[in-house]
């Protein structure tokens, strides 16, 4: 029989709720498709998404990867059950990659501190530098989320989380980016 080629998925466990209301959002009218029926991901759905997925991969690395939305809004004891459920039902000798993008706006040392110990790669969204980002990644009130996302950045480097950066650059938006992105410290 042969092996089954190794893929990605990407879950997006609070479907599109998020706790940000940027201006190029493309998934803030998509609640109005479901009415009034929830969008977050079940501890049965959870538990039936880790299994299928660990037992679908070869013996390659598998990577579980958590998106939005905003995915933090799931809460941290959703991401500890899915640590818990990885260790349950991954094969001997299977490695597990986890990842996450994230807006950071809940982040804090609590949250940093899990990823680091499980070894999650965390992707940051920062729009650019502090004027660009905070005229289109807007918090629900219409307030710029630049600070709030540097704490976010100084939270996860202080605590020695490997991180990524995501940069959107809205469509319309003519303005040149500065080489190297220097907005962190």
């Amino acid at each position: 029989m042969q092996q089954p080629m190794a893929f990605h998925l990407l879950a997006k466990p609070t479907g599109a709720n998020c706790n940000l209301d940027c201006k190029y959002c493309f998934f803030l009218s998509k609640d109005r498709l479901y009415g009034e029926g929830t969008l977050r991901m079940t501890d049965d759905v959870l538990e039936a998404y880790v299994r299928q997925l660990l037992a679908a991969q070869p013996d390659s690395e598998v990577n579980i990867a958590w998106q939005g939305g905003e995915p933090t809004l799931m809460g941290l004891a959703f991401f500890r059950r899915a640590v818990d459920l990885v260790a349950k039902y991954k094969r001997p000798g299977q490695k597990v990659a986890h990842t996450i993008q994230t807006n950071g706006i809940l982040l804090n040392d609590e949250w940093a501190r899990f990823f680091k110990a499980h070894g999650f790669l965390a992707g940051l969204s920062i729009d650019g530098p502090q004027d660009m980002h905070d005229a289109f990644r807007v918090a629900k009130g219409g307030r710029g989320t630049f600070d709030q996302v540097m704490r976010a950045w100084e939270c996860l480097a202080r605590n020695e989380v490997d991180v990524n950066i995501l940069c959107n650059r809205p469509c319309g938006e003519r303005r040149s980016w500065p080489r190297g992105l220097p907005v962190l410290p």
